[in-house]
């Protein structure tokens, strides 16, 4: 299968090199020529428990092409670069799958790609990028793929594939799976950046603990879930108790969050249902605030 993979952060890098090794003919298309040259001369790295591989992926940047022929495209680019990214791009009549943290991102693109077929998934690896062609696969998680729309057929020769270390699995409601992606991100994202701590810390504090269940509360009642996805949101927790999440790295690093993506969606939908979501909005308006301070230092 013909693949373009758009994005050369953590999940661009990953995708890209496990679906080279599945046999699939890889076009990465990274944001800057320097990264797309590094690519170029040393393909990417994946390291998973201190042992390398590296895969020669083909490569080019945004300003060079954007638009390689493809069976499939994958957009792995962060929510706040998609507007931009869709001004500069014709679009494809080719299948899309997009992986972005949130929802908003699917309106987005149903905004932008309006000839083609749309599909979301859903990401629960641990990745971590180290440098421009070097990726840390610090956690196995899965990827869950299922057509936003319920006139797309399933992609059959990419969920057909087992692969150890990156598997790919289907859904007819991906939807619900992309709202359970949504509440853990609620939960986990603004409150490690908050206190500047790792995933597992939420459960082991006793104060903080208190904030992660007070926002699950919030989350499910805006988002349509039960109270049955608090076990789920534990063991991601605890799966991933050494990890910071993505917010607080880019925070970091100086780089803008995808809040408006995680928490300021939920805010959204919640004003939509006339629902009051005090501690939310409480930890939205400190994450913006925390990333204007980070931003102008």
């Amino acid at each position: 299968m013909k693949i373009t993979i758009i994005g050369g952060g953590a999940v661009g890098l990953l995708t890209s090199g496990y679906l080279t090794e599945l046999g699939h003919e890889v076009d990465l298309i990274t944001k800057t020529e320097e990264q797309a040259s590094l690519i170029h001369k040393h393909g990417v790295t994946i390291k998973r428990k201190g042992i390398e591989r590296s895969y020669k992926v083909r490569v080019t940047s945004f300003q060079n092409n954007l638009s390689p022929n493809a069976d499939l495209y994958i957009i792995t680019l962060k929510q706040w670069h998609l507007h931009d990214f869709f001004l500069q791009w014709n679009g494809t009549k080719q299948p899309i799958l997009m992986l972005q943290n949130g929802m908003g991102h699917m309106e987005t693109a149903m905004e932008y790609l309006t000839e083609s077929s749309l599909y979301a998934g859903s990401v629960t690896h641990g990745a971590l990028k180290i440098d421009e062609v070097t990726v840390e696969h610090t956690g196995i998680g899965d990827i869950v793929i299922g057509p936003w729309l319920n006139n797309c057929p399933p992609l059959v020769d990419l969920i057909d594939e087992v692969h150890t270390h990156f598997p790919i699995h289907y859904t007819n409601d991906i939807q619900y799976i992309l709202k359970r992606k949504l509440l853990i991100n609620l939960v986990v994202n603004p409150l490690t950046c908050i206190y500047q701590v790792k995933n597992g810390e939420l459960l082991n504090n006793p104060y903080f603990y208190k904030n992660v269940r007070g926002l699950f509360e919030e989350g499910i009642q805006v988002l349509g879930l039960d109270d049955l996805e608090w076990e789920v949101v534990k063991k991601v927790i605890s799966q991933t108790s050494e990890n910071k999440s993505s917010m607080f790295r880019d925070m970091e690093k100086g780089l803008p969050t995808e809040v408006e993506a995680i928490t300021g969606y939920v805010l959204k939908v919640a004003e939509h249902k006339g629902i009051s979501l005090p501690l939310t909005s409480f930890v939205h308006k400190s994450i913006l605030g925390l990333e204007r301070g980070k931003c102008h230092e």
